[in-house]
């Protein structure tokens, strides 16, 4: 709209030149000489307003996915100039899926003096993300005309989480040496080893209460201790290239992300251990609830970037994991190495689990078909190898 005015203003200040021209009329002459003027000034004021301009961003540093995320703009004149009212679009990456994003609230910048702005947004997909620069737009005083201008800027760093979705996956009852305690829930603090510290919870006993650190922190902090059991579960996700079905955040990977962390997390508060073995280094040995933080940054880094099937990648890691492991092995697209690599894992008492995903079920609109992991005919051949397959469900929960 102020772009529609300005040029309505221009095209009337210039009939009105042409007109007084031809009539010989000075009154019109001075008239449209003094819209052009004011056309002249309001295009220097937009023109002033977005420049001289400095820029700092404060994004924090990990958000999970669906959740509102706030930045703030900090912004700073370099010249002495009274400026009008001016906007500040930040450049997030174009794969950074999104919505509800709002618009920063408009400011007017001093010189020496810190204006701040903020807008937000929700994020819908995992990942970690940087961008650099803004764009601003300034007008003037009336409103008539518009200019833009892009900073470049410091870059900024934001990891988004995968949120877990809930489902119905047990911890088998005897995984492990022995009978698993994990379902009971009372492994965590039960054994002899001291593993770390953490925040007193409701239930926990005053005489695991750690004094010395809690006299530190200002902070109740109790002893936490290996748990009694030796139940442990791995995962491993299908990360193929190709492997990855569906379009924007509604894929089969962002559903096995969010099925894993969902599950991690419940198998860690039982008292289990969890590993990613081919998305990690070396195993964990952190507290609990430091291993579930680590857990999500591992997620959210997951990509369908592997020139691994995912039989490949269950078989390389074979040696990583405890005798008496559980397995879970998340597909969507029918590995035919999958059965043999199960029956391999058998023989090193690992229990494998393959949690199944329909792959048409992500594929949209489109008539494609592809050799989904759950087809009836693949599930019984994962049975007869020896594992014992879920079918998983298909909405993506965002």
């Amino acid at each position: 709209m102020r772009n529609v005015a300005g040029f309505a203003l221009t095209i009337s200040a210039a009939f009105l030149a042409v007109v007084a021209i031809m009539l010989n009329a000075p009154a019109l002459f001075y008239m449209g000489t003094a819209m052009f003027a004011t056309i002249g000034a309001c295009h220097l004021q937009a023109w002033l307003s977005v420049r001289g301009l400095r820029f700092e961003r404060i994004a924090p540093p990990s958000a999970r996915v669906g959740d509102f995320v706030t930045v703030e703009i900090v912004v700073w004149s370099e010249r002495r100039v009274r400026r009008p009212l001016i906007m500040i679009k930040d450049d997030l990456p174009p794969r950074l899926l999104l919505s509800d994003r709002t618009p920063s609230l408009p400011i007017a910048p001093e010189e020496d003096l810190a204006i701040r702005t903020q807008y937000g947004f929700r994020p819908l997909k995992r990942g970690k993300y940087r961008w650099s620069g803004v764009t601003v737009e300034g007008t003037d005083a009336l409103g008539l005309v518009s200019k833009t201008r892009a900073y470049p800027t410091a870059s900024a760093e934001i990891t988004i989480l995968p949120r877990p979705i809930p489902v119905a996956v047990e911890l088998p009852a005897a995984a492990g040496w022995g009978i698993s305690e994990a379902e009971s829930g009372q492994t965590r603090g039960a054994g002899l080893e001291p593993r770390g510290v953490r925040a007193y919870a409701p239930g926990d006993s005053l005489r695991h209460v750690h004094w010395r650190s809690s006299a530190k922190t200002g902070q109740l902090l109790v002893k936490e201790f290996e748990a009694g059991t030796h139940a442990a579960a791995g995962f491993i996700i299908q990360r193929k290239r190709g492997a990855e079905i569906g379009t924007q955040a509604f894929t089969s990977l962002e559903a096995m992300c969010g099925h894993a962390v969902f599950l991690a997390e419940s198998f860690l508060a039982k008292g289990a251990r969890v590993e990613f073995p081919s998305l990690e280094s070396s195993s964990s040995r952190s507290a609990a609830h430091e291993r579930v933080n680590e857990i999500y940054e591992t997620l959210a880094a997951v990509q369908a970037d592997s020139d691994m099937d995912v039989s490949a990648e269950a078989m390389s890691v074979m040696g990583t994991l405890p005798p008496g492991s559980v397995l879970f092995v998340l597909v969507a697209v029918a590995d035919p190495n999958l059965p043999e690599a199960i029956v391999q894992l058998s023989g090193r008492n690992l229990r494998v689990i393959p949690l199944l995903y329909d792959a048409n079920a992500y594929v949209g609109k489109s008539k494609t078909r592809i050799a989904t992991a759950t087809e009836p005919a693949y599930i019984g051949k994962l049975q007869d190898a020896g594992g014992s397959p879920i079918i998983m469900p298909s909405e993506v929960n965002q």
